[in-house]
């Protein structure tokens, strides 16, 4: 029986060691210690650079910091200075970031802790290394279950029995250096002043309308809040408000800020809703319009991506990957439509909707519109053909857009990842289930657009587009393919389904991954559209802009449509008289007859089959190119309405060879004196065609240049 005892203690002396989570109670009731008062370890916009420690001293002597310490589970980083008796400290990581969220410095800058989000502990040891004060998050030590996110934890009272009931939830910000508990003497009662700068108290407003406000405070503001008729909209001060989802009439728009004391402001106005009865009509689309789907990776991680958007110009944005973008009241959504309004001020401004709810970065789908949007369904389960209810890796995004009075349904979709049976047969149970999903919304226009992670059956069976990776195709099959004897089966009932890049481009890979890793090059974002759209695809593209490969890890896929109702449907003559003419090693130039029809708007420019620009002029400039290469091009004629013209008979020329040839020496150099400070050099000129500049050397040193044969030192 002895045995059997100590076998039990040895192992829970194992257990208890490996967890490295020992707590020792270290409580101070008696308020003879500093104390830790406030954390935000889960900050708002950086935890890199915004987290911050808050002590207290509860004694009536000062006491000095030397020597003194600050811990978690991963650092330790050494205090300095001195805490007052009844006073704070406040340590940050970065005193820049936490200047611009509170508006003053901190105590102490320079904190190497990293507080993890996820579960932590804080130790405060004295100038003799004893442990003084304790605190954990997270249920990193049991029984510690405070949490808090975007605000910070904080002590309720003084008192300190180092337990997770002293702790609680600010729900702000936090009042670093001025904590109302353990003696904080606080006395700050001025609230914030908020002023709404757009639109103005008593404005008619209709379509999509850009709301921003300020908000000030002497000590630092917390949080701001927008609210529409009584009902949160946004956690920032601005927010893009798509009026023609209200009725017409009066609404209230409040504004609100909180100070770091919990005082509130707010600036109130009132504006009336006009889209039917009078009023700036939504726009509409006079020509060709365009649609672009982008997956951004992991919710924009590089910052290229929005340089893309503003290169593509898309009328209609599908966006996968979205990730926290519904953070806050879409705070992140709101700031990227705000940001891109303000780039393409001459263009209808966009009103953009996310998926809500989101866990991951790697989730998510947003759709921004410059035609205003009718309704939004975000899609968790699809039914299968059994009747049974199937749970999508991803949910699927429905957003109706009114294009021209038609009613078109916008549907965003990311299927599960990766190679393998399980993955393949989850993608084909989301596609058949969203098919079935289409099929109930009848005989409407549908564009389908996403990330579906599979392959199109017509590029597997082309050597020449077949992908790399092993990603099966079922999910494209049973949209293009229904006469498909084994996916043919899940095809729709009501409409027909049109691959808009394969479509367009039937020799050309389109690859949409695999640009910065060729292991796994291959098509796997797709636009595609139901018969609605016959006779109106103009083009389609993928990733031909100069920021592609660094914006994402996938390249986005785009196409110009012609509006529904278009009355326009005759293309441009076929362009002739193309000629190329070689200018350098990495120059051609092009010029062509120039097309009189007075509907042009612009030429195509192909190089290779690639469309690398285009032109309002019958000439074009292609440079960057590489020495002794032979090019072919290509020009077509598109008019106002998005129709495009035959491609022009092609035509080739060769860059020029590189130039190693140095230019001959100089000769008859002569050197004369000018006063004191100065010499005039002249030589014999260089008469060889291709002389650029003369380099002038004084003991042996590079001093100046010159275009002729003389030059002043």
């Amino acid at each position: 029986m002895k045995n059997k005892i100590m076998l039990i203690l040895v192992f829970s002396l194992l257990v208890f060691g490996f967890s490295g989570k020992f707590f020792s109670p270290v409580a101070n009731p008696a308020g003879t210690n500093v104390i830790i008062t406030e954390v935000l370890y889960d900050a708002p916009n950086s935890d890199a650079t915004e987290e911050w420690v808050e002590l207290f001293n509860p004694t009536a002597s000062a006491i000095n910091l030397a020597g003194w310490s600050l811990s978690d589970n991963a650092g330790t980083f050494s205090l300095s200075g001195s805490i007052a008796a009844g006073g704070y400290v406040v340590i940050a990581r970065d005193a820049a970031a936490f200047q611009s969220l509170y508006g003053f410095a901190p105590d102490i800058s320079g904190s190497n802790l990293a507080l993890s989000n996820s579960g932590d502990q804080l130790s405060l040891k004295d100038g003799n290394g004893v442990e003084v004060d304790f605190v954990a998050w997270e249920g990193y030590v049991a029984g510690w279950t405070v949490s808090a996110k975007d605000t910070t934890i904080r002590r309720i009272t003084a008192t300190d029995t180092d337990s997770n009931a002293d702790w609680e939830n600010s729900g702000t910000l936090g009042d670093p250096g001025s904590g109302s508990y353990g003696g904080g003497t606080g006395g700050d009662t001025t609230a914030p002043s908020v002023t709404i700068t757009n639109p103005t108290n008593g404005a008619t407003v209709s379509g999509s309308v850009t709301i921003t406000f300020s908000a000030s405070d002497a000590n630092g503001i917390s949080s701001t809040s927008l609210l529409i008729d009584g009902t949160q909209v946004s956690s920032s001060t601005s927010f893009v408000w798509d009026t023609t989802l209200e009725t017409d009439g009066s609404h209230q728009i409040t504004a609100r800020a909180t100070d770091t004391s919990g005082n509130v402001g707010e600036d109130i106005i009132s504006v009336t809703v006009s889209n039917n009865g009078g009023g700036s009509p939504p726009p509409t689309a006079t020509g060709a319009y365009k649609i672009m789907l982008y997956n951004i990776e992991q919710s924009g991680i590089n910052p290229d991506w929005k340089q893309v958007v503003k290169e593509e110009n898309p009328d209609i944005a599908i966006f996968i990957e979205t990730g926290d973008w519904d953070d806050n009241n879409n705070q992140l959504l709101n700031q990227y439509v705000t940001e891109f309004n303000n780039y393409f001020v001459n263009e209808a401004p966009y009103v953009g909707y996310t998926t809500q709810g989101i866990a991951f970065s790697t989730s998510g789908e947003a759709i921004l519109s410059r035609y205003p949007v009718v309704s939004v369904t975000q899609i968790t389960n699809v039914t299968l053909d059994t009747g049974a209810v199937f749970d999508p890796s991803h949910d699927f995004f429905d957003v109706v857009v009114d294009i021209n009075g038609v009613h078109t349904h916008v549907i965003a979709a990311h299927l599960k990842c990766c190679s393998g049976t399980t993955n393949e047969d989850k993608r084909e149970r989301a596609m058949e289930g969203i098919i079935n999903y289409m099929d109930s919304l009848g005989d409407v226009p549908i564009v389908f657009a996403g990330d579906l992670n599979s392959f199109s059956p017509v590029d597997v069976e082309d050597p020449n587009l077949a992908p790399n990776g092993n990603l099966g195709w079922g999910p494209m099959t049973m949209l293009v393919r229904p006469s498909d004897p084994t996916y043919g089966q899940y095809s729709s009932t009501v409409h027909t389904f049109t691959d808009v890049f394969r479509s367009l481009n039937p020799t050309d890979p389109g690859y949409t991954y695999g640009h910065q890793n060729p292991t796994y090059t291959s098509r796997i974002d797709f636009i595609v559209v139901n018969q609605h759209f016959a006779g109106l695809l103009i083009n389609s593209t993928t990733g031909d802009t100069p920021t592609a490969n660094t914006g994402s890890d996938h390249y986005s896929v785009d196409t110009f449509v012609k509006p529904f109702g278009g009355s326009d449907t005759i293309p441009p003559a076929q362009v002739v008289g193309v000629s190329a003419t070689t200018v350098s090693p990495s120059q051609i130039d092009l010029t062509w007859t120039a097309n009189t029809e007075p509907d042009l708007a612009h030429y195509n420019v192909y190089r290779d089959g690639v469309l690398v620009g285009t032109s309002t002029t019958a000439s074009f400039s292609d440079t960057g190119l590489t020495a002794s290469t032979a090019y072919t091009y290509e020009v077509s004629a598109v008019d106002t309405s998005g129709n495009e013209g035959m491609k022009s008979t092609a035509v080739s020329a060769t860059t020029q060879s590189p130039d190693l040839t140095p230019p001959a020496q100089v000769t008859g150099l002569v050197a004369n004196a000018v006063g004191e400070t100065q010499v005039d050099l002249t030589w014999t000129a260089n008469t060889e065609p291709d002389l650029d500049h003369y380099n002038v050397y004084r003991d042996g040193v590079l001093v100046g240049t010159s275009t002729t044969a003389s030059f002043s030192d």
